[in-house]
């Protein structure tokens, strides 16, 4: 009975993420965790706890990425295999079950109610920067649509962030508990204080609007829904973008990832500029090919100019094969070739007396690897994706809605065009402008201000840094406390 109850936490637990939402949910799913584990599984052995929390941690990745598995059902060839991804959901299983054994078995100090926002946010940390792909999981995704709570990961980050959220979700479990947490004073001092101390220095560093310095940029975002596998309508994909192009006024005009049907050279660059205004900039995506390698890239065309950006974070198994000579059944899903890495500096800068960063696909994910100390200081962030991968269901809405994390995270409006949708126009506190619908041929235009504000990743860097340590030092304490207790026994 409690494996079944525990699968179905899990699943529950999925049902705060989008594109579901039920945020109060959470209020029943954590203070039971904290009561079950309290009550059931603190005097547990490694197993016991490694076998309930493998159970959670099936119910909430199987469900929060089922969509995973919707490559494969593209290609009749690749169907069968679908059910591999199976190997990953047990992976990450397997990752967050041995956080969760580790944390619980060895608290010593801490009370449940801090314990458990550690386990999730250290699982979700490791997850994403060492198992490559999968910053996708983020906690703060569940208040991705509440714009009134998008302050918090403009200022404090992401990982901060998940931890509040879980932190107050477990908030009721004191009303259940019988025993006082005579420690909050040091949980204020340590963990609130220091957000405080951020907050305060944030708000000094942020500057008032200068209405003489507006820089109002009209921007078109072209969905042309381009399905998989169009080789023998490439004239045709070609015409309508030309055509698009023909009718716009628009200032910028933006195409998604891999639109332009042909391979991009000189020649295929010149056609489009032939239908550029003198003072339009156009943005597409296409593949590149350099001394041999292919690259995915972002073109930044104007009428007598071009740049592009090569593609750095590339997705396994779509754009790169590992053990290409072991897998070769793959290669009807990543292609025959793999795709190199690009290498210039993640900046673009335009006609229009502005820059951007670009990011390509789930590039935008990677909050530690788009900003650096030559592009932070630019107005804009253009993300050009194509979801047509992910399906209709979980995996287009997820990825918007991390879409939404950066603009705030980082305090710069994002341009995102999606080929399929949902393509966006999002503001720099994380609040989405206008937006298409999924699996729709169509546009969208708006009017952004582009004036410089300040960003406060370096506060979010220093925030981790500080809270990493202090994590450290709690393992330590805890390490040395059960170490003593044993030589007791």
């Amino acid at each position: 009975m409690n494996i079944f109850l525990i699968l179905s936490i899990g699943f529950l637990t999925s049902l705060l993420f989008p594109p579901y939402f039920i945020f109060p949910l959470g209020f029943i799913i954590f203070p039971y965790l904290c009561l079950f584990i309290e009550k059931k599984l603190v005097k547990s052995n490694k197993t016991e706890l490694f076998i309930y929390s493998f159970i959670f941690s099936i119910g909430f990745f199987t469900s929060f990425l089922f969509w995973i598995h919707n490559p494969f059902l593209v290609f009749e060839e690749t169907i069968k295999i679908a059910p591999i991804v199976t190997l990953l959901i047990l992976l990450l299983s397997f990752i967050f079950s041995s956080i969760f054994t580790i944390f619980i078995f060895y608290n010593t100090i801490l009370p449940i109610v801090y314990v458990l926002p550690i386990i999730f946010v250290t699982s979700e940390f490791i997850i994403s920067r060492f198992f490559y792909g999968f910053p996708w999981l983020s906690f703060s995704l569940i208040v991705s649509n509440i714009d009134f709570f998008l302050f918090l990961i403009k200022n404090f980050g992401t990982l901060i962030t998940s931890y509040l959220l879980i932190q107050i979700y477990c908030i009721p479990f004191l009303l259940f508990s019988k025993k006082v947490i005579i420690n909050f004073k040091y949980f204020f001092i340590l963990v609130i204080s220091p957000l405080l101390i951020v907050l305060i220095l944030n708000s000094f560093q942020t500057k008032p609007v200068n209405l003489s310095n507006k820089k109002i940029i009209e921007f078109e975002i072209f969905q042309i829904n381009k399905k998989i596998n169009t080789d023998n309508n490439s004239k045709k994909t070609l015409s309508t973008i030309l055509g698009l192009i023909k009718k716009s006024n628009a200032d910028v005009l933006i195409f998604s990832e891999n639109n332009y049907p042909y391979i991009v050279d000189n020649n295929e660059i010149a056609i489009i500029q032939n239908y550029i205004n003198n003072n339009q900039l156009v943005i597409i995506g296409g593949t590149r090919v350099e001394n041999n390698n292919y690259y995915n890239s972002l073109f930044s065309i104007i009428k007598n100019n071009y740049n592009y950006f090569d593609k750095q974070i590339l997705v396994p198994f779509g754009e790169f094969l590992p053990f290409r000579n072991f897998i070769p059944f793959f290669e009807k899903i990543s292609g025959p070739y793999d795709f190199s890495i690009g290498e210039k500096n993640r900046l673009i800068e335009t006609n229009h007396k502005f820059n951007f960063i670009p990011a390509i696909c789930y590039e935008i994910i990677f909050y530690w690897k788009l900003i650096n100390n030559s592009n932070f200081d630019s107005e804009l962030i253009i993300n050009i994706t194509n979801d047509i991968w992910f399906g209709k269901y979980l995996g287009p809405y997820q990825h918007l809605y991390l879409t939404k994390l950066r603009a705030a995270e980082f305090n710069k409006n994002i341009i995102r065009s999606s080929n399929n949708g949902i393509s966006a126009i999002i503001d720099s506190d994380g609040k989405i402008i206008s937006n298409s619908s999924l699996n729709k041929f169509g546009n969208i235009k708006g009017k952004v201000n582009l004036e410089h504000k300040n960003n406060f990743f370096l506060s979010h860097f220093y925030l981790n840094i500080y809270f990493f340590n202090l994590l450290i030092i709690i393992i330590l304490i805890n390490l040395i406390k059960k170490s003593a207790y044993k030589k007791k026994l």
